[in-house]
């Protein structure tokens, strides 16, 4: 069983979010939201091609029910950063990482995949982490500025200096803190890392907004409990299954992250009082998509 495509839900979602909290004025009169620029910071989850820029070596099948070839995403098709761009109007966002055919002048992806919220204490050739946390995305970003402020307008394949105090900037990262060391450490230990995850996503928006960003969307985490990979590699036993299949402990594990990340988010607003900074339940999507797949597209 697979479902015909695990966005098409989550989709309308985040597009209804950035026009119900981001457009207003005469973009909401056009129906459309109007971001010049997107700017991503994240994992597997919205990396259009960073890692496989860094480390090329990405085969089939990723890819193929769109690009129809591999095309540097963990999927074989397209992400929720891609269909964001395109409701808006925007190309697909050239990943940061990569020299070669990129266009950033409507924005650029700083993720990549197995990227860690928090510095890694270990190497992607040991353990599979990327070297490239969000603290070393948003020192990209930071470089990124400052090229496009210097370049003043000179640069064909650069955005405006302009761009970032009317930009958008989306954050979906932490999945891979939380499961990283499930295995090896357990639930509990784990949870305990989890605060600071959470505060460096909140010092992160904290500081882009020191370099004009006002629009954020920040994607919490989905339910991992009920990933068929999890379900293998995760120690568990059938008094953990819920009637869905998915294990209790650890999606009230996530569910414990997503409180904690929500209620930081809410104290970011007040602090930051001219930014717009949404909270993305992918959990609730997500969760629904494995307890209903029939009412989303399931396919035999």
């Amino acid at each position: 069983m697979r479902i015909a495509s695990k966005w098409q839900l989550l989709l309308p979602t985040a597009a209804a979010a950035l026009c119900c909290c981001f457009c207003l004025g005469a973009a909401a009169s056009e129906g459309r939201c109007k971001f010049p620029a997107v700017f991503n910071f994240g994992d597997s989850n919205s990396d259009t091609g960073g890692f496989w820029a860094a480390f090329p070596a990405q085969p089939p099948p990723f890819g193929v029910t769109y690009f129809g070839k591999p095309a540097g995403r963990a999927s074989d098709g397209r992400l929720v950063i891609d269909f964001i761009a395109q409701v808006m109007g925007l190309p697909l966002l050239s990943p940061y990482l990569q020299s070669i055919g990129s266009d950033f002048r409507h924005g650029a992806n700083f993720a990549t995949l197995a990227s860690t919220a928090l510095l890694p204490n270990t190497s992607v050739f040991v353990t599979g982490i990327s070297p490239f946390s969000l603290a070393i995305q948003l020192r990209q970003m930071k470089e990124f500025s400052h090229r496009v402020i210097t370049s003043a307008g000179s640069s064909g394949q650069l955005p405006s200096p302009d761009v970032f105090g009317n930009s958008l900037y989306t954050i979906d990262i932490g999945q891979n803190d939380f499961t990283s060391n499930l295995a090896s450490k357990g639930i509990e230990y784990v949870k305990q890392t989890l605060p600071s995850v959470v505060s460096q996503i909140s010092g992160t928006i904290q500081d882009l907004y020191r370099v004009r960003a006002r629009k954020f969307m920040v994607f919490n985490m989905a339910p991992i409990g009920c990933y068929p990979a999890f379900l293998v590699e995760l120690p568990h036993n059938g008094n953990d299954l819920d009637e869905y299949g998915c294990m209790t402990t650890y999606n009230s594990a996530v569910v414990y992250y997503n409180e904690l990340l929500n209620n930081s988010l809410a104290k970011d607003r007040k602090t930051l009082q001219d930014a717009s900074i949404v909270y993305v339940d992918k959990y609730a999507i997500m969760l629904e998509l494995f307890q209903h797949p029939e009412a989303h597209g399931k396919l035999p």
